[in-house]
């Protein structure tokens, strides 16, 4: 069963989007037989969450499955691979999700309206390498083309990137409401058959977001490296490690799409409208410790609040 969980919040903010009489015309015009505002109006608050998870059912669909099937179809024919930008899937459905509009600025203002960021991150069309000669695999291939060895190295590690310059886009960030996060990857990575959305959410005014984007690596890596005339690597945020739980990153949805020809579709699994809070394992807690963020911690006078976010975030 899925685990369904809106906010009264969320539920009045999604009414507003849907109801409104612009949006209302467009997606009359997208779903048949799509509820006018009046109707919207008057939808009690299960009613109101069936109709928000078809609509990103048909979002997924529309713009992420069948691009993807035709994608690789012409894939077949071209060679080239089948890669689908994450970042703009992930805007249309953080937008959706939310039920807060973009501002039109195509990635360079704004991601959405309230000044919120979506930062977006896919693994699914990471390419791999052959162990018996070195060639490059795609993720669709079940051999190398080069040598026919079956012996592939799966890639599986890409990440969401900060590009942090300036004090100016520092700033910027951590004045943001929120940073969505948004990853998509497969369930397992050898099968590769099914494929996961999911959507976090992260607080730009948390003490350590604020201390992991500015102090730890702005000033610690990036200036550093720029007065040694060196080129720094941007700021790296890693789904599952043990530094990006710390964070109180919040897990706001997950959706599951099947491409198993026995149980194909968009299976909806999760929506928590306040987030559920990853913890942190003892083996977690034994990497922070020893990793240079606790120096950066202990140098800002901040030891007392790393150990009592450690106890907060224990599973």
């Amino acid at each position: 069963m899925p685990e369904i969980e809106y906010s009264t919040e969320h539920l009045k903010r999604l009414r507003e989007f849907f109801g409104n009489p612009e949006i209302n015309a467009k997606l009359q015009m997208i779903i048949r037989d799509f509820p006018n505002p009046e109707e919207i109006g008057v939808l009690n608050d299960n009613q109101m969450g069936k109709l928000h998870t078809n609509i990103i059912k048909k979002l997924i669909n529309d713009i992420y499955v069948n691009y993807r099937i035709n994608l690789i179809t012409w894939s077949e024919v071209t060679k080239q691979t089948p890669v689908v930008d994450p970042e703009y899937l992930s805007m249309h459905l953080v937008s959706i999700f939310t039920g807060i509009r973009g501002t039109g600025t195509a990635a360079r203002g704004y991601d959405l309206s309230d000044g919120s960021e979506v930062k977006s991150s896919s693994r699914v069309e990471q390419l791999g390498k052959c162990k018996q000669c070195g060639y490059t695999v795609t993720a669709l291939e079940e051999v190398c083309g080069h040598c026919g060895s079956d012996n592939i190295l799966r890639k599986f590690d890409s990440h969401w990137i900060f590009s942090l310059r300036t004090t100016q886009e520092v700033d910027s960030l951590l004045s943001r409401p929120t940073i969505y996060l948004v990853l998509i990857d497969y369930e397992n990575v050898e099968t590769r058959d099914v494929i996961r959305i999911r959507i976090w959410k992260l607080d730009p005014n948390d003490i350590f977001v604020q201390t992991f984007l500015r102090d730890y690596y702005f000033k610690e890596f990036y200036q550093q490296r720029i007065e040694r005339g060196e080129t720094p690597a941007p700021c790296n945020l890693h789904p599952d490690k043990p530094l990006t739980k710390f964070l109180k990153t919040e897990l706001l949805f997950r959706a599951q799409i099947n491409f198993r020809t026995e149980d194909t579709g968009i299976n909806i699994q999760l929506i928590n409208s306040a987030g559920i809070r990853e913890t942190l394992n003892d083996r977690d807690i034994l990497a922070l410790g020893r990793g240079k963020f606790f120096l950066k911690v202990k140098d800002l006078g901040l030891e007392n609040e790393f150990h009592n976010r450690i106890r907060e975030l224990k599973s």
